[in-house]
């Protein structure tokens, strides 16, 4: 069942307190590269190398569309040009991008996970300094999309779950991805009961604005790690909190609490 539930956490950007432990990680560090290489040309990140450090099967879908004909191209790879940790990211570069709803996706392997535990996905993104993404009025949209399973990826249970985030940020926003430091977006959601597997897909993809989007942007070090929030001191301040979290742009679509009746 699907859902358009949109649930994002600020975690990682606000840097509050949280106990993990780490389910799954991934640096885009296999297969190795030399410099920028799109997909076709052999920065495949589902042809990896098991022998190799990082190599065992993380990504079960890796797509780009290089040939768009007059609506531009987006294409994908891995490169040694920047990364937040090891040696190599993956890149979407959008080339004159005019055509709607177009664009690349990356997606997980089948993950174990721990009906009723909550965990907490996140991706470090950066925006190219030279030739960088721009908030107008068409612009690239990452939606991150998790599904569950009975079973590795045949049988799916429970709802959908999603976050949208505008590339390199909202219209009238500061960009959650800067050209001159890696930021992190993160994403927390619960299994549901009988799910046992968990994929989560990252789709970078065109708005239906008109108009033609150019530019470059990086992505590196996936994680997936068990997550539960340590409850804020009762000296802190949430609506503080709350107005981070909306400049930062993270989607919050949780109903306000009700106000207390007065006595």
């Amino acid at each position: 069942m699907k859902s358009p539930l949109l649930i994002a956490t600020a975690t990682a950007l606000l840097n509050l307190p949280v106990q993990a432990d780490i389910i799954f990680t991934n640096g885009f560090e296999t297969p190795s590269v030399t410099g920028r290489t799109c997909k076709a040309d052999g920065g495949d990140i589902t042809k990896t190398d098991p022998a190799k450090p990082g190599g065992l099967e993380a990504w079960s879908r890796f797509e780009d569309q290089p040939n768009i004909g007059e609506g531009g191209s987006v294409v994908a790879g891995l490169t040694k040009e920047v990364a937040h940790t090891g040696t190599q990211s993956l890149f979407i570069e959008a080339a004159k991008l005019s055509a709607p709803y177009i664009g690349a996706l990356f997606a997980t392997r089948p993950i174990p996970v721990e009906s009723g535990k909550s965990y907490r996905a996140t991706l470090w993104g950066r925006n190219d300094p030279k030739k960088p993404l721009i908030s107008g009025a068409a612009q690239l949209f990452l939606k991150v999309q998790v599904d569950f399973f009975t079973d590795e990826g045949k049988t799916d249970i429970g709802e959908s779950q999603y976050l949208l985030q505008p590339l390199p940020g909202g219209r009238g926003h500061v960009p959650v991805f800067r050209s001159d430091a890696w930021n992190c977006v993160g994403m927390r959601f619960t299994a549901p009961p009988e799910a046992k597997y968990v994929t989560i897909s990252f789709r970078c993809d065109s708005s239906a604005e008109r108009g033609a989007i150019s530019g470059t942007i990086y992505f590196d070090d996936f994680t997936l790690e068990t997550a539960m929030a340590v409850p804020p001191p009762p000296d802190s301040q949430p609506e503080q909190i709350e107005k981070e979290i909306e400049a930062l742009n993270i989607p919050d679509t949780e109903e306000p609490a009700a106000p207390a009746p007065k006595p």
